[in-house]
């Protein structure tokens, strides 16, 4: 059975890896990446492509979805507790790849998530975020080190893109003290309180396509 995926990607050093990694198990992975163009520059858009370019070595052509998400996190930075704004944008990012993956009759999302990595990254955060999706979220990076990561992404050509500099939409809406065990009843309050659905439409419908390779 052929299995397809949507592949969350940015610019930085893990998503091209868990990209790579399940397209070396034959999986068909359509590339989806979240910017926040026009509100800072599209150096974000070019690494990515350039990234997309180099993975296409392992599947060409790919299929490059651009979503602007600036806007909503904006707004969200006005009415939701500082705390909670990552796992906030990444349960919208879910919905929004979510509607792609239906789109492109995909199976699965595809993120570079590894466990502990980051504050936002503990597994009670990954749990709370995974709960917006209603189709798998599968993370190949889960139990990798920063190290093993790092290894892969220089073997297969990613590695020199993603450490170029660049402003997108994590680092810009980011504050310096997240939560890292967000309960999910307070985050399902949060969004009571939010068009979320709204919002993930109005991304949809500004969502660009490239194919790449």
């Amino acid at each position: 059975m052929e299995v397809k995926v949507i592949s969350l990607i940015s610019g930085g050093i893990d998503s091209p890896v868990s990209s790579y990694l399940m397209l070396r198990k034959g999986v068909e992975v359509v590339y989806l990446h979240f910017h926040s163009f026009p509100i800072v520059s599209k150096s974000s858009i070019y690494k990515v492509t350039q990234l997309v370019k180099i993975l296409s070595n392992y599947q060409s052509p790919s299929t490059l979805y651009l979503a602007p998400i600036g806007e909503i996190q904006a707004r969200l930075r006005t009415k939701v507790d500082p705390r909670y704004l990552v796992v906030m944008y990444r349960r919208i990012m879910l919905r929004i790849a979510e509607k792609i993956a239906e789109e492109e009759k995909a199976d699965a999302l595809v993120t570079g998530e590894s466990l502990g990595q980051v504050s936002s990254q503990t597994l009670q955060n990954l749990l709370v975020i995974e709960e917006a999706a209603s189709i798998p979220v599968l993370r190949p990076l889960i139990g990798f080190d920063k190290e093993e990561i790092v290894e892969i992404a220089k073997r297969i050509g990613t590695y020199e893109i993603s450490i170029r500099p660049q402003e997108d939409c994590c680092t810009l809406f980011v504050p310096r003290r997240q939560v890292s065990a967000a309960k999910l009843d307070k985050v399902k309050k949060l969004e009571e309180d939010l068009p979320i659905m709204e919002f993930v439409e109005e991304a949809v419908k500004k969502v660009e396509k490239k194919i790449i390779g």
